[in-house]
């Protein structure tokens, strides 16, 4: 009897999880490239009543006596299918279309050299430019790329829109800067920004110049279930050995948008919709419903059988 109502109240505090998963997926229907989440159940070790025994000539095998003990809980998965866009006809709004991730970072400046801190991951392209000319996420992270031609090789220059860029193998990205306020006029960066425009390879182009000032990359990352949540639409990079003591991320499909590795390409004036499916999420509101209700008339009705029980003593 106590192996029931343990069963029970293992069902219950498992469905309540689930039911809290659907929740979240629920309320973040409307966030920017929010992915959502599944729960996943598994049962518990079940206690042997009879063991099994081998079959002999003549003799029939005896298959085992278990009896389980309840559930717990497995996994909870992130769901990394894309949202679908909508078209917001802004230029600094960026969606990826396809696989990949931008990678964002908390930046620290001396004098002008930027040093990297810590490396975040996130499907939302809402992006903003901060008064020293930096690209910058709504959270204030640096958005990571190319601004020094010294980690470019450029394959064909025929024109601007057959150059192929191949990022250094080491390199880990840097923050892209589109203007200087404290630039001169003789200096290659400009000292305002008064027209933008990025196209689906990630280059940025300011101020109608037909030249770069900036090449937005996307990482691809091969396990994306792998990440951890972080909040603010941002997932956090997990590293090992020697990535983790240098705090460097994992580079094997970090490069240009569309450029044929896997990174989807990017589109300016657009962003990713939330992929929560609303009439997935309610049939499965329903479903842990009627599990968690099931489970308490497992707990009532082992209570009532142990009742009968000790009332057999009057």
């Amino acid at each position: 009897m106590i192996r029931s109502l343990s069963a029970g109240v293992s069902g219950l505090r498992n469905h309540q999880v689930r039911m809290d998963v659907i929740a979240n997926n629920i309320a973040n229907v409307n966030t920017t490239a929010f992915k959502a989440g599944r729960t996943m159940f598994r049962e518990i070790l079940s206690q042997n009543i009879r063991g099994n025994s081998m079959s002999f000539v003549g003799t029939d095998s005896v298959n085992p006596a278990q009896v389980g003990l309840g559930i717990t809980m497995q996994s909870i998965d992130m769901l990394f299918s894309q949202g679908s866009p909508t078209t917001t006809n802004r230029v600094l709004d960026a969606m990826i279309d396809g696989n990949g991730f931008f990678r964002v970072a908390n930046v620290q400046f001396d004098g002008d050299d930027p040093t990297v801190i810590e490396y975040f991951y996130t499907r939302d392209g809402s992006f903003y430019v901060n008064d020293q000319g930096y690209l910058v996420n709504s959270s204030g992270l640096y958005v990571l790329g190319v601004g020094n031609t010294e980690y470019l090789d450029q394959d064909g220059i025929n024109d601007i829109i057959n150059r192929v860029y191949k990022v250094e193998d080491e390199f880990y990205g840097e923050p892209i800067r589109l203007f200087n306020p404290e630039a001169g006029d003789d200096d290659e960066i400009a000292n305002v920004l008064t027209t933008l425009r990025i196209d689906p390879n990630g280059l940025v182009f300011v101020n109608g110049v037909m030249d770069r000032a900036g090449l937005i990359l996307v990482d691809n990352y091969t396990n994306p279930e792998n990440l951890t949540r972080l909040g603010a639409n941002l997932y956090e990079v997990p590293l090992f050995g020697e990535d983790f003591e240098n705090r460097n991320p994992s580079n094997d499909g970090w490069g240009v948008p569309g450029s044929g590795h896997g990174q989807g390409k990017l589109i300016s004036g657009s962003l990713e919709l939330s992929n929560v499916d609303l009439s997935t999420e309610f049939a499965n509101m329903i479903i842990t419903q009627r599990g968690y209700q099931a489970n308490t008339r497992v707990i009532t009705t082992s209570d009532d059988m142990l009742g009968e029980l000790i009332n057999l003593k009057r």
